[in-house]
């Protein structure tokens, strides 16, 4: 009787474990993915239903890098002394004389006067393919960048007009504190301008008041942080999370490019106390207002 029982016990102990083995993860990372192809296969090779099915991109380093390093996402980073490293791997850093003043409100002319392209060949090609799902660009940048955004995914043949979200056709536009800090997010014509919030909790929040949830969502990202926020927000959600670590785009720092920039601020520096003095004088002083 004890042998039989113990043997029952067994049983279902077994069938219990390999039925949890069965099922996925929730929220699952692919590391260090070079080729959107990647990304895109996955897709097709998991079949998803069409109709409950979310496929997300980031743009900077993702859909579209910056031509020059003046603007872009490493030399941001480098400007706002965050970790870089140069070709060799070792570390690079800043000082005072080679930061631009008033990153943001300079950000927002580098945005308009800047140029970018893809960064695959086959970028468009992968994009279009996955325009049978619902699809949306999340990014961080702020909703004041949204013109000079569209301007270059447009230019770029890339464009999401036609897959706004049919619950939210007039858009979106609140205010939104993820636990550090508040800022303005807005979605509209498929873009979601995240302004540098946490994006998991952002995706989270806009589908909530676009009314949307999905059996199955794909997200691709260059930043590891971003990356990060969003296993961890989406981890426990009833949501099927696939989150790919795209790492094609160089983010080394180079001497050549830092001599670029600082030969840039020179310039750009002195054209703004030319041209427009008492703001020249208020940037030097840190109103950025």
């Amino acid at each position: 009787m004890f042998y039989k029982s113990w043997s029952n016990y067994l049983l279902i102990t077994l069938s219990f474990a390999l039925s949890s083995c069965q099922l996925p993860a929730k929220s699952m990372v692919y590391d260090n993915v070079k080729d959107l192809s990647v990304f895109a296969e996955q897709i097709k090779l998991d079949k998803p239903g069409k109709e409950n099915t979310l496929i997300i991109f980031d743009i900077d380093d993702t859909l579209l890098e910056a031509v020059n390093f003046v603007g872009s996402g490493k030399w941001y980073n480098w400007q706002r002394g965050r970790v870089v490293h140069d070709p060799m791997g070792k570390l690079v850093s800043i000082n005072k004389k080679q930061q631009f003043h008033c990153m943001f409100r300079t950000l927002g002319t580098l945005f308009e006067v800047g140029s970018t392209k893809l960064t695959q060949n086959n970028t468009v090609e992968i994009f279009d393919q996955l325009k049978n799902f619902d699809l949306m660009i999340l990014t961080a940048r702020t909703a004041k960048y949204r013109v000079a955004t569209e301007r270059e995914l447009v230019k770029n043949a890339i464009s999401l007009a036609s897959e706004q979200l049919s619950s939210v056709k007039n858009g979106l536009d609140f205010q939104f504190n993820d636990g550090k800090r508040t800022a303005r997010v807005t979605y509209d014509k498929g873009i979601v301008m995240s302004s540098g919030l946490n994006k998991g909790l952002v995706l989270k929040t806009v589908l909530e008041q676009a009314n949307k949830s999905y059996q199955h969502i794909y997200f691709i990202d260059d930043s590891a942080k971003n990356i990060k926020q969003m296993k961890e927000e989406w981890q426990d959600k009833e949501s099927i999370m696939k989150i790919f670590h795209y790492t094609k785009v160089d983010k080394t720092v180079s001497e050549k490019e830092i001599r670029e920039s600082d030969e840039a601020k020179q310039h750009y520096h002195q054209f703004i106390k030319t041209a427009y003095p008492d703001q020249y004088e208020a940037f030097s002083k840190g109103d950025c207002n």
